[in-house]
């Protein structure tokens, strides 16, 4: 059992303790009409209040009379107090004057009266239209149109079939289960043209794909006979793919146009999730991407949504796979240019990341934009008129930190380049960086525009590992209009708080630099000796060290806090982004290419772990232990295993143990084509932890949740069963009704993994 006093240590700095106690971690503007002036929610520790900024002079002051609304809203029967004004969906005019809703009612506020305005119903998985008068949903397996106004119904398409349907997200997306779970429906798969007058959805056919049983043994109703969830999921190496069909539809005519090319294929996202479909300015095109199985193909089509006729624009290939963004949930770095026929185009034709310009008719390269030892992580802006892009940079100074991004301008023809937000640590902008999550689990984020319409102004917010987050004002060339808002903790939080420290070590090649933090208990004593856990994941689709530790983000609040709760045991805990990790040169990456049996390059990690306790005295490498979840938890089974001399214990949550069991579409882009061999052996066998079970000497904890609809519990359950065939000692937990996304939030896991650690590494002593 864990003491105590040492678990309510540890739980002052879990994610939703953290929030609690952070003000203003990212500023997220939004402009008012097309003014140089917005508003931004300015957090305190006695509430939230909304704050007027005009961006010519800095000048800042209330947004409105917060008093005032709050007696107006009174004496609609809404009680709150004027720094917790429930405000949805608030928007502020030119002339001073708010539309807002709170909950399902609607208000509009001249400062002089508050009005009641009829809200139109939203219904769960409806996707609305730009002129908010249609909702497109799903109802069975085919589309349907409701108008949100009177609420009439009208069906779309006819010929939807099990396992065949229109406007579904894939079985495999890897929460299919969690959300029915939880009675959530996700908003139909379709697209709207910007005039409101065609959909663009895909008719997924995955009638071919093996059936994957889930079994709920603790049904949520309390009944005692368990409960089969059956979904369609192909597997590394499986004949059959889940595969996509582009239509449209003309929804007043009901014409319903199909894309006249191949059909595409679809992993764990359909094209239209992916953000990888869009509709030309005058809703007469479509442009999409789409990918041969192994990632080693992108293609960029031009659809005629008239005829369904589908033009192929231009392509890519690699040896390896291929990105459109650094980050895995990144958006496409690609953006068509409409008005002059080009095309800008990511690419890693170089062994870095950068942008090119194309011909949209001919697909002919007519120049690079970027070029040098350095990557374009995110397009933020493009200008047409003025031929520029704005984009966020990485690695361009090559005395920081290559994963901290810089806001950077330059002209289409590659001059000009400008940074326009220098002096080192990460750059957050208010925009969308990543594809919106459609699990519904998490709320929706608040995002801002962080540039002014004008494109005079902009907002970013400066943040790195050992220090606030501070938000700015500046001018279009960079230069300082004023700091708007810096990050603060609440008085107990600041005082408990400990800053990770980032590091730069040396890989196992003996060259290559590599990047990481480590935790410090808060009672830290450098005279003592502490006790190692590598707190791990090895992607290949993204890595583990956080760029900042303080967010609004509450995955990454979750990357930075973990790490601290685990330190207050008595622990160093170390992040390390080995070889075969993103967000750096094609290269780095590239060395997990066919290596999944060496996740995240664990040499890499024993590596550095030896340089940092030839630093630090104070680290005890007799006592190292390793912590992961999902491909973490698989790493940290394999660092037992073929390391057992270095590692000592690990704790491994929903581990992905054999690759042959997981989904093709992350496998195979990262491990290569499956093959069988005349043997029986496969290419992806060196890939598995059961085979290497015997090889046990460390204390492991095996966990899953039963209800894991991402990797399956069975994954987990067939290393037991090996482990339990060599006769290995092991603890194993197994979570009920918990999925993969649920593990580290369950105060018994997490309880389970802290005692753990705290046995077996024998926290605290020495």
């Amino acid at each position: 059992m864990l003491p105590a006093d040492l678990q309510a240590r540890a739980a002052r700095f879990l994610p939703q303790a953290v929030r609690a106690g952070l003000y203003n971690p990212q500023l997220r503007p939004h402009w008012i009409g097309q003014t140089d002036r917005f508003w931004y929610r300015h957090e305190a520790p006695d509430g939230v209040t909304f704050t007027l900024v005009d961006a010519e002079t800095g000048a800042t002051r209330p947004a409105f009379d917060h008093a005032r609304l709050a007696r107006a809203l009174a004496a609609h029967g809404i009680a709150a107090e004027p720094h917790a004004l429930p405000l949805e969906d608030l928007d502020i005019a030119a002339d001073a004057s708010l539309a807002f809703h709170i909950g399902p009612r609607g208000f509009t506020d001249a400062g002089d009266v508050l009005r009641e305005t009829a809200r139109p119903p939203d219904r769960p998985g409806e996707t609305i239209s730009p002129d908010g008068r249609l909702a497109a949903f799903c109802r069975g397996n085919d589309l349907w149109l409701r108008a949100r106004e009177n609420g009439l119904e009208r069906q779309l398409t006819f010929d939807g079939a099990p396992h065949h349907a229109y406007g579904k997200s894939p079985d495999m997306n890897l929460t299919t289960v969690s959300l029915a779970r939880r009675g959530i429906t996700l908003p139909a798969v379709a697209l709207w043209s910007p005039d409101s007058r065609r959909l663009l959805t895909s008719h997924l056919d995955e009638r071919a794909l093996a059936d994957w049983p889930l079994v709920q043994h603790v049904p949520q109703d309390g009944s005692a006979r368990p409960v089969l969830h059956m979904l369609k999921v192909a597997n590394s190496g499986d004949a059959n793919l889940p595969m996509e069909r582009l239509v449209v539809i003309d929804v007043q005519s009901g014409v319903i146009t199909p894309a006249r090319g191949a059909p595409l294929l679809t992993g764990v996202m359909t094209c239209i999730e992916q953000g990888e479909a869009w509709w030309s300015a005058d809703g007469s095109r479509v442009f999409f991407l789409d990918r041969d199985r192994l990632s080693r193909l992108l293609n960029l089509s031009e659809l005629d949504v008239a005829t369904g006729t589908v033009r192929h624009v231009l392509s890519e290939t690699a040896d390896t796979f291929i990105d459109t963004n650094l980050s895995v949930a990144g958006l496409p770095n690609i953006r068509v240019l409409e008005a002059s026929d080009e095309v800008i185009w990511f690419s890693q034709r170089d062994g870095w990341a950068h942008l090119y310009l194309h011909d949209l008719q001919t697909g002919a390269l007519k120049g690079r934009i970027t070029g040098g030892e350095w990557m374009v992580r995110d397009i933020a802006h493009v200008d047409p008129a003025n031929r520029q892009v704005e984009f966020l940079a990485a690695g361009i100074d090559p005395a920081a930190s290559p994963y901290h991004r810089e806001l950077c301008r330059i002209n289409f023809d590659g001059s000009g380049l400008t940074r326009l937000t220098q002096g080192g640590g990460e750059t957050l902008l208010a925009m969308p960086v990543r594809r919106a999550a459609r699990d519904h689990i998490r709320p929706a984020p608040e995002i801002g525009a962080w540039r002014a319409p004008s494109g005079r102004f902009f907002v970013h917010t400066n943040a790195a590992l050992d220090r606030l987050p501070v938000s700015s004002l500046r001018r279009a060339d960079g230069s300082l209009v004023r700091v708007l808002a810096q990050a603060s903790l609440a008085p107990g939080l600041a005082r408990d708080w400990r800053w990770p420290t980032p590091f730069r070590a040396t890989a196992a090649d003996g060259h290559t630099s590599l990047y990481g933090a480590f935790w410090l208990p808060t009672d830290f004593d450098p005279a003592r000796s502490y006790p190692v856990i590598d707190y791990i994941y090895p992607g290949p689709q993204r890595g583990i060290t956080p760029a900042a530790s303080l967010s609004d983000d509450p995955g990454e609040l979750f990357r930075t806090s973990i790490p601290q709760v685990f330190a207050e045991l008595g622990f160093v805990v170390v992040n390390i982004d080995g070889r075969g990790t993103p967000l750096r040169a094609k290269i780095f990456h590239d060395a997990s290419y066919r290596r999944l049996d060496d996740p995240g390059t664990l040499g890499d990690h024993i590596a550095v772990l030896r340089e940092l306790a030839r630093r630090h005295e104070f680290i005890d490498l007799a006592r190292v232990g390793m912590m992961g979840h999902s491909a973490g938890g698989y790493a940290t089974v394999r660092a037992l295993l073929d390391h057992p001399d270095f590692f000592h214990a690990g704790v491994a949550s929903s581990g992905n143990h054999d690759q042959r069991g997981y989904s093709f579409a992350w496998s195979e882009k990262f491990q290569g084509p499956f093959i069988r061999h005349p043997d029986g052996t496969t290419s992806f066998d060196a890939a598995a932890n059961p085979p290497r079970a015997d090889r046990l000497s460390g204390r492991l904890l095996l966990a899953t949740g039963e209800m894991d609809d991402n990797v399956h519990p069975a994954l987990t359950l067939q290393l037991a069963a090996a482990l339990i065939a060599a006769d290995k000692d092991f603890d194993l937990l197994v979570l009920p009704n918990d999925d993969h996304t649920t593990v580290w939030s369950n105060p018994y896991f997490l309880r389970r993994a802290m005692a753990f650690m705290a046995t077996h590494l024998r926290a605290g002593s020495g």
